[in-house]
């Protein structure tokens, strides 16, 4: 009865340690999912930053056409500029294969780029060259004569009424975005880019993977820029975090030192406290770059952005304010990150048919 009885004892000791240990572990791999403690940011301030001495894997590819049908390609056509020669264009979403008579410049990795091929029919253009991502047609630049200014001018004048106004302009060069396209008019050549096809940057880290849609552009004045990028972290255990990260460049004649990110909606604003968690000096420019990487926002707050009319954002800091209205090309960016978080995290029972 005695041996019965220290037995259980001896159990009853056994299962608290391993209960012990699970809560430790579901912890620990929970946490490692979330900012880190205050503790760590002191620890590095005493003992200097990390280094790391590997690169970072990533591979590029077009994230949106991996979730809808397979084998299926959505073709978009250029921006319509009442131009014959931009209809024998190759679409966006075009896919090259083994008879596709397309001389490749560059290549880099699972993106490339073509020679510039001459248009046939009577155009403004002189020519045309294809970005690929995965053999994919993403992006595609016309080129004309820069010196001419009546064709600039009239190139300006097609832009403004397709897209009705320019998001901003920039030492000559004009920058448009829809839900579809993103245009670079600048002397000599036209930067169009389809924000579907556009690729995504998925970074791999040790059991975390973030997958993230830089777009083509920044947001930018003479004396700023912001590089606004939202994106998703995926754990093996298939645990996605939607976030979201901020690049403010800006004369170093003052620091900024940004500490808020405001984004303001027909009704509400949403408030994130930032870190600056990395600074760089561009001595080449005489700028500086503050960044912050992450910091992680509620799909609902997303999808409340998307379906906003007014949507504003509101960078500010120790040294002053700054603030725009966000273009569709950074919306695009947020549509792709809510987007995936749909089709990978709200449908469980399809992906655990053993549920």
């Amino acid at each position: 009865m005695q041996k019965h009885k220290v037995w259980n004892e001896n159990k009853n000791k056994i299962m608290k340690y391993y209960m012990i240990t699970f809560l430790l572990i579901g912890y620990i791999q929970a946490f490692a999912q979330q900012p880190r403690l205050k503790q760590v940011d002191k620890y590095l301030a005493s003992t200097g930053k990390v280094i790391q001495k590997k690169s970072i894997p990533a591979k590029k590819y077009c994230l949106l056409q991996t979730l809808y049908k397979e084998k299926k390609l959505l073709l978009l056509n250029l921006p319509e500029l009442n131009d014959r020669g931009t209809q024998e264009v190759i679409p966006f979403g075009y896919k090259l294969n083994n008879l596709s008579e397309i001389t490749l410049d560059t290549i880099s990795g699972s993106l490339s780029q073509s020679t510039i091929r001459p248009l046939y029919n009577k155009s403004l253009f002189s020519g045309v060259s294809y970005q690929f991502c995965d053999s994919v047609v993403y992006g595609i630049t016309l080129y004309y004569n820069g010196q001419n200014s009546a064709t600039y001018s009239s190139l300006k004048e097609r832009m403004d009424k397709f897209f009705k106004h320019a998001d901003y302009s920039l030492a000559g060069s004009y920058f448009y975005s829809d839900p579809d396209y993103a245009v670079k008019l600048t002397s000599g050549k036209v930067e169009v880019y389809s924000l579907f096809h556009y690729p995504i940057v998925e970074t791999f880290f040790p059991g975390v993977s973030h997958k993230v849609w830089y777009g083509p552009y920044t947001y930018e004045t003479d004396d700023s820029s912001v590089m606004l990028a939202f994106y998703n972290q995926e754990s093996k255990e298939n645990n996605i975090q939607s976030a979201f990260k901020v690049y403010y460049k800006y004369r170093y004649a003052q620091p900024f030192k940004m500490n808020k990110l405001q984004f303001v909606l027909d009704d509400v604003t949403y408030e994130f406290p930032l870190t600056v968690e990395n600074k760089t000096i561009i001595k080449e420019t005489s700028q500086v770059e503050e960044r912050n990487t992450r910091t992680f926002i509620n799909p609902e707050i997303m999808k409340a952005m998307l379906r906003s009319n007014k949507l504003e954002v509101v960078l500010e800091g120790e040294g002053g304010r700054f603030s725009y209205k966000m273009p569709a090309f950074q919306r695009a960016s947020l549509y792709t990150a809510y987007e995936y978080f749909r089709w990978t995290v709200t449908n469980p029972l399809a992906k655990y048919e053993t549920w």
